[in-house]
């Protein structure tokens, strides 16, 4: 049921609607919701923060980067709108840009294990293997027994092309989770690409066994860029559905 017409000038009532209208799928009437919202009360930042995520969604990029300014203008402590720009920069293909959010992001919120990767992940794709390194090593401090870490080290090193660290990183993401099949994956191509064929096919026999990863697992392996964008985008958006959904 979309939000009847009203004249009412609470932009939390507006946001509401918004957000009705988003998850019903009707993006424009949403934003209009929200430019409604805004301008009762222009500082309102979950109004522009909504409106960057739905651009964001409709892959209006410029228009999400503008309304994430204003929400940085108004409150540059605000946290989640640094990830959701350096999301959208991401998806632009600018990782200086987009490393720079995360590195404000990590400032802000220290202990955010998620935004490290992220970071680290950014350096890689910058050619900063340095940086990526110490971002890992500093990830690595904060929760030792998180086997992608050394994931993302063991693909950093094949993509590398050092393949004896690679196979160094897998095996310790392996020791931390033997059945965390993307880390088997990527062990089993490191040991094809050095030759050693039979223990490559042992791995590919092991991955047969593990076949049907839990939900909870294939959540927990790394994502591509574009997925991990639209997750920052379906994140943001049940955030707000919580907080502004009406009551059934």
């Amino acid at each position: 049921m979309f939000p009847e017409s009203s004249s009412n000038t609470d932009p939390a009532t507006k946001l509401k609607d918004a957000v009705a209208y988003d998850s019903a799928g009707k993006y424009e009437s949403a934003l209009m919701s929200l430019n409604e919202a805004i301008s009762i009360q222009a500082d309102y930042v979950d109004a522009w923060l909504i409106k960057g995520v739905i651009y964001g969604k409709l892959g209006k990029c410029s228009e999400a980067l503008k309304c994430y300014d204003k929400v940085i203008d108004l409150d540059s402590s605000h946290v989640p709108v640094w990830r959701l720009k350096a999301a959208t920069f991401a998806s632009l293909n600018q990782h200086d840009k987009a490393a720079e959010c995360f590195i404000r992001a990590l400032e802000l919120d220290p202990a955010n294990l998620e935004y490290r990767l992220a970071l680290a992940l950014s350096f890689q794709r910058l050619k900063r293997f340095e940086e990526a390194l110490a971002c890992y090593a500093e990830a690595k401090k904060q929760k030792p027994d998180d086997p992608r870490i050394d994931y993302f080290i063991g693909v950093m090193w094949s993509n590398l092309a050092d393949y004896q660290k690679a196979l160094s990183s897998f095996d310790e993401a392996l020791r931390l989770k033997p059945d965390f099949s993307n880390a088997l994956l990527a062990k089993g191509i490191v040991l094809g690409k050095l030759g050693k064929t039979e223990e490559a096919k042992q791995i590919a026999d092991k991955l047969l066994e593990t076949k049907g990863t839990s939900e909870e697992e294939n959540q927990k392996q790394p994502q591509s860029l574009n997925d991990s964008i639209r997750n920052e985008f379906r994140n943001a958006q049940k955030r707000f559905n919580e907080k502004y959904s009406r009551p059934a």
